[in-house]
């Protein structure tokens, strides 16, 4: 079991295998994630701007939520490729 897809899956409550995150994970060019991770960033930083810490987190859950339904992608599976996006677009080189 992957230990990163539990978490994913802990934290969007979204229980879908192992199988069906590296199926979807592995459907969309580099350039697609790239595409989603970036409007999922802006998207979650818009919407926590000027909110109390203590309901930021729910904002960037239902960002979470309606980016990934907008864009037919698992929320668990978006969560997975955004903190991967995260790790390259913010590398200090």
């Amino acid at each position: 079991m992957n230990k990163q897809y539990e978490i994913a899956r802990i934290i969007t409550k979204n229980y879908i295998s192992d199988e069906m995150i590296d199926k979807e994970l592995s459907s969309l060019t580099k350039e697609e994630w790239d595409k989603h991770c970036m409007l999922l960033d802006r998207k979650m930083k818009e919407s926590v701007k000027g909110l109390e810490k203590a309901v930021q987190e729910n904002a960037m859950l239902q960002m979470l939520d309606n980016i990934s339904l907008d864009s037919g992608i698992s929320t668990t599976v978006l969560w997975i490729a955004y903190l991967k996006w995260l790790d390259v677009e913010y590398a200090v080189k």
